[in-house]
């Protein structure tokens, strides 16, 4: 029996982990519908901006109960069961939201596609990381862009489908292609992780270890936006005079970055350091959130998206490499489950809390508080960093 090997550029793009790019990007598209959809979905439900904060908030929310908890089972063995799981409750919740009429019924909805995300997410990123150390954000990086590539293509054409479809068949799309990616990733292998006898312990243990706080704590400070973005920055972007289509272009703008630049960055990282290019990423990431506040052009909030890209391409991959190095063996996606709960965490506490500030404040203060706070935890990250290499250099 002869082996056909890959088109080189195929093989290039996947580095070894293409059954890995096909899961995360099959999740993230079936979650990603709702984006462009809330504002639909509040106008014709009729519920308030709080509304908009409880569905994202229970995604968050559920995302991060299960990477907590669930994370450490692929860490004995089970990464394939985790990501079937993960596409069966993908498609569950776009189905939902499809024939949901009620706030609390897309409450729901959402859940279950936050649990879709924590179920796969943590055991994708440890095998990615793992296959080759040395090579580590670099595959993170590939990955990431894939990633927001399912992220931001659906609210793209989603927000095309919404029109000619409405929302019920829109949902249903993205519902279907969860369920034909279960049923190609079925008879496929997964690579396993390492496992020790601490691979049974629950994630939140690892919070003992210095490192792992600061990894963690970074990770928290580039996510804390998010919790913005999914809650707001369809009713933020509309009430600047802009539209669907425009929500998804600055989805698709973040995201090229990403796929052109994701894996460039990431050997940056390999190359310079994942803990310099983490707190670089901080630094300058914070200004361009505080400037969001301020922009009344839904074109130039468009174009800004572009550059934000950019500099999470330099920083994202870092970060989740910089996890990814101070695991313990056996570890791997409890590591990365436990910084994503605390991702989700502080998303989940924007996505509450920002609905409220832009609704009594506006956008300014909106912005500006996550601004606030993430130049307090950068600075923290900072300093946790430093403290840790200079511990490492005097031993």
């Amino acid at each position: 029996m002869t082996t056909v090997e890959a088109p080189r550029g195929i093989a290039k793009f996947t580095m070894g982990i293409g059954i890995l790019l096909a899961c995360a990007f099959a999740v993230t598209v079936s979650n990603s519908m709702v984006f462009p959809a809330l504002s639909d979905l509040q106008d014709k439900y009729n519920f308030s901006n709080a509304g908009l904060g409880f569905i994202s908030a229970s995604g968050f929310f559920t995302s991060l109960v299960v990477q907590l908890v669930f994370a450490p089972f692929a860490d004995r063995g089970k990464p394939k069961r985790l990501v079937l799981i993960a596409l069966l409750l993908a498609f569950c919740g776009s189905t939902l939201f499809a024939f949901g009429g009620s706030l609390w019924v897309f409450v729901l909805a959402r859940m279950l596609s936050g649990a879709s995300l924590g179920t796969s997410g943590p055991a994708i990123r440890a095998i990615a990381a793992n296959i080759d150390k040395s090579r580590a954000a670099e595959r993170l990086g590939r990955l990431r862009g894939v990633e927001l590539a399912g992220f931001t293509g659906g609210p793209l054409i989603g927000a095309f489908l919404i029109t000619p479809l409405g929302l019920r068949g829109a949902f249903l799309i993205f519902g279907c292609i969860a369920l034909v990616a279960f049923v190609v990733v079925l008879p496929k292998h997964l690579p396993s992780l390492p496992t020790t006898n601490d691979s049974r312990k629950p994630s939140i243990e690892l919070l003992r270890l210095k490192p792992i706080r600061a990894a963690a704590l970074a990770s928290l400070t580039l996510f804390l936006p998010v919790g913005i973005y999914d809650s707001l920055w369809d009713r933020y972007i509309t009430d600047q005079g802009g539209n669907n289509f425009m929500v998804g272009m600055t989805f698709l703008l973040y995201t090229i970055p990403f796929i052109m630049f994701g894996a460039a960055g990431g050997r940056l990282a390999d190359k310079r350091g994942a803990s310099q290019m983490t707190v670089v990423g901080i630094a300058v990431t914070i200004p361009l959130v505080l400037v969001y506040g301020y922009i009344s052009s839904p074109w130039v909030l468009v174009g800004l998206a572009l550059i934000e890209g950019i500099i999470g391409a330099l920083s994202i991959p870092a970060t989740q490499s910089l996890i990814a190095s101070v695991a313990p063996v056996g570890r791997a996606s409890a590591a990365q489950g436990l910084t994503g709960s605390g991702d989700l965490l502080a998303a989940t506490l924007m996505s509450l809390i920002a609905p409220i500030l832009y609704g009594s404040f506006g956008p300014g203060a909106t912005f500006g508080f996550a601004a606030g706070l993430m130049a307090i935890t950068g600075t923290a990250v900072a300093l946790m960093l430093r403290t840790t290499a200079d511990s490492r250099s005097a031993t």
